[in-house]
């Protein structure tokens, strides 16, 4: 599944629900969003959420849920695998006229009953479906896809309360005018971009652009560049022999002290243990 930083979800399909089981090395994933809602569980390993000025550590077996438009990034340790859902809400106004005005919220009141034995119900969906993709029995599919109706249901039922239209709709009109730049980011990071050229393609000033990005993404442009970039780094270290530092030069750090930086606080670690970390996995799994 490719991700960019406005995330496009290729496992979705005609009815707006898509499923991918996720199962890989440790990575990380910039500030990014997507239109559909995204519900996660976790299989194994540890997966880091930050979301606003929230920061949440997923353990085995719990679940978690992105609205859409939601701003998130996340770090997966090595051994991580986990379940994603997603549930595209224009598709889901067919079924619920105002799906796509709701905000979704897993937390709740334990002594809630209803609420408790609602949110049962869906760990044992995602687990159902976790069994039927592992399997896949005559039908699964079929299955699958009455299993992602329910839980759309029961998200709706139970976990559910209305946006407020007028918040929504400024942040949404953000997002689409940010999007493009964003992308564009995204396949052009290893150019020598600045402040003054993202500002001037949005037609806004350089100080009222770097408010509004600040605001939607939760870091700064130059910020987000450097972890765009930094990433892309780390994925060819995982495929490719060449110079750790050419890389990062291929990839537009022009400082050295920079890029060890930033890898460092995205991974934990310096890009030649990085390195290492991805060969010792490739030699487990032989």
């Amino acid at each position: 599944m490719q991700y960019y930083y406005h995330e496009q979800l290729t496992d979705l399909d005609e009815t707006g629900f898509g499923m991918v089981y996720i199962d890989q090395t440790q990575s990380y994933m910039p500030p990014h969003w997507h239109m559909a809602v995204e519900l996660l569980c976790l299989v194994r390993g540890k997966v880091t959420v930050r979301f606003g000025q929230k920061t949440h550590v997923i353990a085995p077996g719990e679940l978690f849920l992105f609205n859409s438009y939601e701003i998130h990034e996340s770090w997966c340790s090595r051994d991580a695998a986990y379940l994603c859902v997603h549930i595209l809400p224009a598709r889901m106004c067919k079924y619920v006229s105002n799906f796509d005005q709701l905000r979704f919220s897993l937390h709740f009141d334990p002594s809630d009953s209803e609420k408790a034995l609602a949110f049962s119900r869906l760990k044992a969906h995602m687990s159902e479906m976790l069994l039927l993709r592992e399997e896949q029995p005559e039908g699964y599919l079929l299955q699958c896809q009455a299993l992602l109706y329910s839980t759309a249901t029961l998200l709706v039922r139970h976990f559910s309360q209305p946006l407020v239209l007028e918040e929504t709709s400024l942040q949404r009109s953000d997002m689409t005018r940010l999007e493009p730049l964003i992308e564009y980011t995204e396949h052009h990071h290893h150019e020598d971009l600045t402040l003054d050229q993202a500002a001037d393609s949005m037609g806004l000033s350089k100080e009222y652009f770097c408010r509004l990005f600040k605001k939607n993404m939760g870091v700064s442009y130059l910020q987000f560049l450097s972890q765009i970039r930094a990433s892309a780094v780390c994925r060819d270290l995982q495929i490719t022999e060449e110079p750790i530092g050419l890389l990062a030069e291929r990839h537009g750090f022009k400082s050295p002290k920079l890029f060890n930086q930033v890898f460092r606080e995205l991974y934990g670690c310096t890009p030649s243990e990085k390195r290492k970390q991805f060969k010792g996995a490739d030699l487990s799994s032989e």
